[in-house]
């Protein structure tokens, strides 16, 4: 939770596809960060996320039709 893809400048998440909100963890909630999934056509593939996510916290996934 270093919050360094919610950045806006790009630098993370060129579409700022990050944000802020309630999670589910296992029978409760708390503060977390989500993908913004309804916007994945704006995602580039370009894997920034994941390659600079200090904490390794983020992996793709494969979305299959």
């Amino acid at each position: 939770m270093c919050e360094q893809c919610l950045d806006e400048n790009g630098k993370f998440s060129p579409k700022n596809l990050f944000y802020k909100d309630i999670v589910k963890k296992v029978g409760r909630e708390e503060e977390g960060i989500r993908y913004k999934f309804r916007e994945i056509v704006k995602c580039q593939g370009c894997l920034k996320c994941e390659l600079s996510c200090p904490e390794g916290a983020i992996k793709p996934v494969k979305l299959e039709n």
